[in-house]
């Protein structure tokens, strides 16, 4: 959408340089980018007060048309064209000869407050636009209207003439470049080389999109003050950036000290430490752009201090790149797609975890739509249900072993894996075993004998979001505490700079729907029996999934229950074409979420009870298992009985991980406990009644 109201805004533009040749002073193609701009920034204006008037204020003009199709871009069209030329009679009529000066001084107003705004919140939303927009056409209208283009002695910017583009050019050069390397380049490569097995796309490559998006970005500052900027704002203008530079690599060196582990939780900083942090900042910015204009001995000094900072930061990455160990035996690796849709010609056992989906959430849907149940009919809903974990890593783990956790055993993650013979017990038996979620969630020597497991996924770059995404993390350390929060960053930000359409993804069930849909469910004739172990993100916050199965990348047009509801319809789709290859009745299916709601307590309580309950969704159906409806079951069953149903399920001896769901009876008094283990926090739950009863739950023990 932004290049189709580009596409008119330069043929307005063009029209309007035609018209006014003759007062050109600064070279034709100058005026004429000028004019470009102007009209550029009032279609834009048009298209985002429309899409504010439809109720999408918080999403940025290029959100708001994600799902836009060919007729949508006509109907603008026709009202793009018709704003062009209205803004073109307008500017003549009522400006006449000065409407040039007019169109100059709103593209200087423009172009400092959309710099300003992108700098400091990174993005513009419809409402911030059309707020910017329309304060810039008043300011520019006071300062018109004071007089500025009357008498003999009217005022006119100076801006730079077509000889002098190189000079200036040069002059700004190494006061913009220091705060681009520093965000653009260095910072990212670092956090790259210092998080190597983290990133499954390579180096080259991505060192090849941070070099040319900040080549680009570079120029692009560069060319728009020189354009766009009169030569007595010109100067102000670099050393502000060069300012902004110098403060941002202070603060990343010296006055961030420890961050917090980008977890969710927002990091708080004391009111005292947050003045200090700006005052800082002040003085710098104001001492740089102050005395800088006024001396050129000072002017020199920040010259020399930009140029040896890029140099420093390109010599350090340097020696980063010598030292790190670029041969990384994680880079490439990857659970991949592979065998996903292929099911067994006698025994399946198929287990869906839907991350995140507490039980509170899926009744909450019920009570919106009861057609949701009916594809589970044959299935038991255990709403008393409870998991060992609160969070997903260990929670996996817990699903996928079935060992018990214990207080001294250290790293439960590496305690389970180690403690558990299933996948041994499955392999003597013959079933083939695929496991289908994030590789770092597995040990191993459970993902190497996967056939879904590689070495060689060798995943693409999203160019434009991968120097986006980059830029975020490096102003999240560089910029003010009082500006952090604008450039929060999670993993799942950095997974979706690349891609794959071979590699699973727990973050993005649209991709298994598709393969699905693509592909269809197939039997294989080589094996007898399988377990299928699909981890998917379910109702999992930020929510791109929306309930008729469209991917929403703003993450805000969506909602928890619409993506919940989602997911569960690509669950359904899995389930009808298990229906139509006949192996639905005999299969055992198992419907589920590594952990209900995660954080369930208050930080400052360190006893008593906490302020909600934690419930994973559990749904099964047992082969042969027909109802009329979803039955429910009250029985105080906990996620350690998923092992052992799956075992039974293959005629494995079970016993010695348990009971089965089935044999738990619904009247049995059994204390559960839920252990939180997150970063900042350690607690233990004990559920001494109904999991659904918050009077059940009690804190055991907790550490912050």
């Amino acid at each position: 959408m932004i290049g189709y109201i580009l596409f008119f805004g330069m043929a307005a533009g063009i029209v309007w340089a035609g018209f006014n040749r003759s007062k050109s002073e600064n070279g034709m193609m100058a005026d004429g980018l000028r004019a470009v701009l102007f009209f550029f920034a009032g279609i834009y204006f048009t298209a985002s007060a429309i899409k504010l008037y439809l109720g999408e204020a918080q999403s940025t003009l290029s959100e708001s048309f994600w799902d836009a199709e060919g007729i949508t871009y006509l109907h603008y069209g026709i009202v793009f064209l018709a704003v062009s030329a209205a803004a073109f009679l307008v500017m003549k009529l009522l400006f006449a000869s000065a409407g040039v000066l007019f169109l100059q001084i709103f593209d200087l107003l423009y172009v400092l407050a959309v710099l300003g705004m992108l700098l400091l919140s990174e993005r513009i939303d419809n409402r911030a636009y059309c707020i910017l927009y329309i304060g810039c056409l008043f300011a520019t209208g006071v300062i018109f209207g004071l007089g500025v283009h009357r008498g003999s002695g009217q005022w006119k910017p100076a801006f730079c003439g077509a000889g002098e583009y190189w000079k200036y050019f040069v002059e700004a050069l190494p006061f913009i470049s220091i705060w681009v390397v520093m965000t653009g380049i260095y910072l990212p490569s670092e956090l790259y080389l210092h998080n190597i097995e983290e990133f499954t796309g390579g180096i080259l490559p991505f060192l090849g999109i941070m070099l040319t998006g900040s080549i680009v970005m570079i120029f692009l500052l560069d060319f728009i003050f020189v354009i766009f900027l009169p030569k007595g704002c010109f100067r102000a203008a670099y050393l502000v950036a060069a300012g902004i530079g110098c403060a941002g690599y202070l603060q990343q060196m010296v006055l961030n000290g420890p961050l917090d582990a980008m977890n969710g939780e927002a990091q708080s900083w004391s009111m005292p430490k947050l003045l200090l942090n700006s005052g800082i900042w002040l003085v710098i910015l104001l001492a740089v752009v102050i005395y800088g204009s006024r001396k050129t001995s000072i002017r020199s000094l920040c010259r020399i201090a930009c140029i040896y900072i890029s140099l420093i930061q390109l010599a350090a990455l340097g020696w980063l790149l010598l030292t790190s160990d670029l041969k990384s035996e994680h880079t490439h690796a990857a659970i991949t797609t592979k065998g996903a849709l292929e099911l067994a010609q006698k025994e399946n056992v198929l287990v869906f975890v839907l991350d995140n989906f507490d039980c509170s959430w899926f009744e909450e849907l019920c009570g919106e739509n009861e057609r949701i149940l009916e594809p589970l009919a044959d299935f038991t809903y255990y709403r008393n249900s409870t998991s060992q974990f609160a969070h997903t890593g260990d929670g996996i783990a817990s699903l996928l072993t079935g060992a018990v956790w214990k207080e001294d055993a250290g790293s439960y993650h590496e305690y389970a894996y180690q403690n558990s013979d299933v996948y041994e017990r499955l392999a003597a038996q013959g079933v083939d075993v695929e496991i289908y979620t994030d590789l770092g969630l597995l040990p191993r020597k459970l993902y190497q004998n996967m056939e879904n497991y590689t070495e060689n996924a060798v995943q693409k770059y999203d160019a434009g979001k991968t120097y986006r995404t980059m830029l975020r993390t490096s102003l999240y350390k560089t910029m003010p505490f009082f500006l952090k929060k604008q450039y929060e960053y999670y993993t799942s930000d950095i997974k979706e700079m690349y891609y794959n359409e071979n590699v699973w993804s727990i973050d993005n069930d649209l991709l298994f729907y598709q393969n699905l849909m693509e592909n269809g469910l197939q039997v294989s004739e080589e094996k007898k029996s399988a377990f299928r172990f699909y981890h998917m993100r379910g109702p999992h916050a930020p929510f791109y999934l929306t309930d008729d199965l469209k991917y929403e990348p703003t993450g805000r047009m969506s909602s928890r229950n619409a993506q919940g509801t989602g997911s569960l319809k690509i669950v359904y789709e899995y389930l009808e074409q298990l229906r139509a290859l006949g192996k639905y009745e005999d299969a055992t299916i198992i419907i589920t979420a590594d952990h209900g709601v995660g954080k369930i307590v208050d930080t400052e309580k360190t006893s008593g009870q906490p302020d909600q309950t934690s419930r994973p969704l559990l749904l099964v159906k047992l082969p042969d298992e027909q109802h009329t409806s979803m039955q429910t079951s009250e029985a105080p069953v906990t996620q350690a009985e998923l092992v052992p149903t799956v075992l039974d399920a293959f005629g494995i001896a079970h016993a010695a991980y348990g009971r089965t769901f089935a044999e738990v009876p619904a009247g049995e008094q059994r204390q559960r406990i839920h252990i939180d283990d997150y970063y900042d926090r350690r607690i233990l739950y004990t559920i001494d009644g109904h999991a659904a009863d918050l009077g059940s739950w009690k804190i055991a023990w907790a550490e912050y």
